[in-house]
């Protein structure tokens, strides 16, 4: 509904801006002066006032939509600013001021539409599907033929419609023993489906809570379970791809246990994932180590629970906490 709206208002201005553009034509029509036979008196009419009012019709719609044209602008409404900057080049053809001024808009609106469109891209990632749509709507307003707002608005609705069926789902409470002697229905794959897309669109408890109620019910469908592992799997690795190791790590974790087993890819990356956040929090120790011993020794600790295999770790831990007692001592 919103696409059809900014369509339509576009569309209503460019019908107003041809109206102006053949009045103007057919005042210029007018304007021409009037020819001379020979038989007519030596004494000719002034076309004076005939160019006059002409003129004076241009140099009034110039005018009118100089002032529209200005008020669009101190709104904010840079495509209705661009309308009316397109009339009066067409009024003005010689006027270079009037181009640069259409110039500089057009760049103002592409500039616009940059930043609203990475808005919306950053508000789906972050799981924020009204601040997308609103984003995105912003975009039509000032490019209302932009394909890739119109592909994210039917996305998002579609996410939209599958959180709420999830949500639903979610409600729902059906016998025990009804789903252990249900057999896969046609539905199953679309509501897998569903559940998946809660967890794409960024709503990880949500979409990980929907995707274990669907294991829990149907333990022995090992196909769809790999294809759930997979869908957690590869979000695990657009996270990690943001360097968001802790949240990766669990989402590898979670994908290997709804699966039924982990593949050897998923547990290569978790262990690398474990490696690096022992030494991420080995560093991180190591800054406070001599200012703050207490906040060290955690994150000795976090790292030594992810890398029990990290001998350095293990050995700075032992000497913090060897420190710590001897203060401790020391302040008795």
């Amino acid at each position: 509904m919103s696409v059809h709206r900014a369509a339509g208002a576009r569309d209503e201005r460019l019908v107003l801006r041809a109206l102006v553009i053949a009045a103007c034509l057919v005042l210029g029509a007018c304007a021409q002066a009037p020819s001379m036979s020979e038989d007519s008196p030596a004494v000719s009419t002034p076309s004076t006032p005939t160019l006059t009012v002409s003129s004076g019709y241009r140099n009034a719609a110039i005018a009118r939509h100089s002032r529209l044209a200005a008020t669009a602008r101190d709104a904010g409404d840079l495509a209705e600013a661009a309308d009316h900057e397109e009339v009066l080049v067409l009024l003005s053809p010689n006027d270079p001021a009037r181009k640069r001024a259409l110039q500089s808009t057009r760049e103002a609106i592409r500039r616009a539409v940059r930043t609203h469109a990475e808005s919306g891209s950053a508000a789906r990632r972050a799981g924020d599907l009204v601040s997308a749509r609103d984003a995105y709507l912003r975009v039509l307003a000032l490019d209302p033929d932009n394909a890739d707002a119109v592909k994210a608005l039917r996305e998002i609705d579609s996410a939209v419609m599958a959180r709420s069926q999830g949500e639903r789902a979610a409600r729902v409470r059906v016998p025990d023993d009804v789903v252990a002697s249900a057999k896969a229905r046609p539905t199953d794959a679309l509501d897998v489906d569903q559940r998946i897309e809660i967890l794409r669109a960024g709503d990880f408890n949500a979409g990980l809570r929907e995707l274990r109620s669907w294991v829990d019910a149907n333990p022995g469908d090992r196909a769809t379970r790999q294809r759930i592992g997979a869908a957690v799997a590869e979000k695990a690795r657009e996270l990690e791809s943001k360097a968001q190791r802790e949240s990766a790590l669990g989402l590898y974790d979670q994908a290997g246990t709804l699966a039924g087993a982990p593949t050897p890819e998923w547990t290569t990356r978790a262990q690398a994932l474990r490696k690096a956040l022992g030494e991420q929090y080995y560093a991180e120790g190591m800054k406070v180590y001599r200012t703050d011993l207490d906040l060290a020794i955690r994150s000795f600790e976090a790292g030594v629970r992810y890398d029990p295999s990290n001998t350095t770790l293990q050995l700075r831990l032992r000497e913090a906490k060897l420190a710590q007692q001897k203060l401790q001592k020391i302040g008795k």
